[in-house]
């Protein structure tokens, strides 16, 4: 009889080996495989573990799931090119059929923006039905700029001392204007907490060679101030839609 551990023949009557102390009667254990670095064992069955119910899929949910799915995204608004006027045999502008215009009467007074609906030099006033041509356009875009509160500030357009108008936040107005010098700015109706400001101003020279001008309007936020009105000169195709 040899010990189960080492191999050392045991001596009858001995209880344990000489050589490595084992009991004489013990049994021949198998070691445990040796766990794979990185793993973790594979846990045993729980003796309370419920079997899980079956599911139950609803066609229609289903249905209306892959119907959301295939709903193509709402379309982006167009952009308009710019597309620049030209001029009569008269030197009076012609601006493309489509386009917005804001026009000043001089007869009656009568402030109006309308649709560009032929390839002539007139603008028709929408009141006293007369039509004038006149030399050239300024466009203002008024710039997405500043704090939220400035979005909604009143800004007027003053043209040679007269109100040509508001121009609200990210809008671009095309302005018709006739030959000649004139003086561009603008103001700022009182909303709280701003007062009342003005813009910088400009002098302008409507004619042949200058019949196409523009320009950008930014809103500056100045705490326990006024909202400052910056007006600068930019290139036509600057101004965004018109």
């Amino acid at each position: 009889m040899n010990c189960v551990k080492c191999g050392n023949p045991l001596v009858e009557g001995n209880k344990f080996c000489m050589i490595c102390g084992t009991p004489a009667g013990a049994s021949v254990q198998t070691p445990a495989p040796a766990a794979v670095p990185g793993t973790a064992p594979a846990p045993g069955p729980s003796q309370d573990q419920v079997p899980l119910a079956p599911v139950e899929i609803n066609p229609q949910t289903v249905a209306q799931a892959q119907a959301q799915a295939q709903v193509p995204p709402p379309p982006k608004a167009p952009v308009i090119p710019y597309a620049p006027p030209m001029v009569d045999a008269a030197n009076n502008i012609i601006i493309p059929v489509g386009r917005k215009f804001r026009v000043y009467c001089p007869d009656c007074r009568h402030l109006s923006d309308d649709i560009k609906r032929d390839a002539t030099a007139g603008f028709p006033c929408p009141v006293c039905k007369k039509a004038y041509a006149y030399g050239g356009q300024v466009l203002i875009y008024r710039m997405g700029n500043g704090m939220p509160s400035c979005a909604m500030l009143h800004v007027e357009i003053t043209i040679d001392g007269l109100v040509y108008g508001e121009i609200n936040n990210r809008e671009s107005v095309r302005i018709m204007l006739s030959n000649g010098t004139h003086v561009i700015g603008m103001t700022s109706k009182p909303s709280w907490p701003y007062r009342p400001n003005h813009s910088n101003q400009f002098q302008i020279v409507i004619g042949p060679q200058s019949n196409n001008l523009a320009f950008k309007l930014s809103i500056v936020y100045r705490y326990s101030a006024s909202a400052g009105l910056e007006l600068v000169q930019c290139a036509p195709e600057e101004v965004p839609e018109i």
